[in-house]
Parts: structure tokens; sequence; C-alpha cells
């Protein structure tokens, strides 16, 4: 702004120095780029803190966890025979198991051991009054607490 002789301001042109380009200044911010990047990820660190940064992996289903029962509504199972655990063998023990009661579901791993979840702590109880010592598949099965 220059003032003239009258006391008026008068407006001056000042030059401006260019623009960057727009790609180089978002890459050195850490937006675009390589277009790899999501959002604050890379340039300030933010990845390590988030894990993926903020633009990644949504709508990814969180699965069901851990399957978490009660213990006085389960009983351990034992006496199967080791590396044996297939899906199939678990169907047929679990409607063995419904012999005591409604047996929700049943878990026996390559060890020859596992669980059986019951709906109440009755069934348990039955369960083991009336199921362990009893043949399964050829095994004589353990069922207890």
């Amino acid at each position: 702004v220059a003032i003239l002789a009258q006391g008026q301001p008068s407006v001056a042109l000042i030059e401006r120095a260019p623009r960057p380009d727009p790609s180089i200044l978002s890459a050195a911010m850490g937006w675009g780029g390589d277009s790899k990047g999501k959002g604050w990820g890379k340039a300030w660190g933010i990845q390590n803190l988030f894990g993926k940064g903020f633009g990644g992996d949504f709508g990814k289903g969180k699965g069901k966890g851990k399957r978490r029962t009660d213990p006085e509504k389960t009983a351990w199972i034992g006496g199967l025979p080791e590396n044996e655990a297939s899906v199939e063998r678990n169907k047929a023990l679990m409607e063995h198991m419904k012999q005591a009661g409604e047996c929700k579901f049943v878990k026996i791993g390559k060890t020859g051991t596992g669980c059986a979840a019951f709906t109440t702590a009755d069934e348990v109880a039955t369960a083991i009054a009336t199921l362990n010592g009893s043949t399964f598949q050829g095994s004589v099965i353990q069922v207890d607490v």
C-alpha cells in the first residue's frame, strides 16, 4: 500500500511467488503421493500408533470371538484317542452327550480332551452321572466337572 501526497491510500500491485504444485504439497504432507498412503498415516507416524492409519480396514467383521460358557454348565470330556480331532467326531459326540440333556456344543481337541456345554447345571450333573464310563466310537470316555 502506498500513500499519495493528498493522504489518500492507493493500492499497489504486489507480485506473489508462484504456487507450488498441489501434488507435491499433498505428498509432502502425507496426503496422496504414491496412492498407498491412507490419510495422516505415513507422514506423521500415526500409522505406527493406530496400526493401519485412519483410512484402513473399515467394514470388516470382528468375528464371534471366543465362546464363553459358564463353568457350571460345562462338562470336561476325556479318554478319546489323540490326533483324531474332526468336526464330524464333535457332532457325533454332541449327539451322544444329548442323552443327558440339551447339549449346546462339544469341542474336542487333538489331545483327546475337551468340553461339552449344556443349558443348565443340572444337565451337567446328569451327564456326569450317566455318561462317565460310557463307550463312544470304541473309546471309554470320562466325563467330569
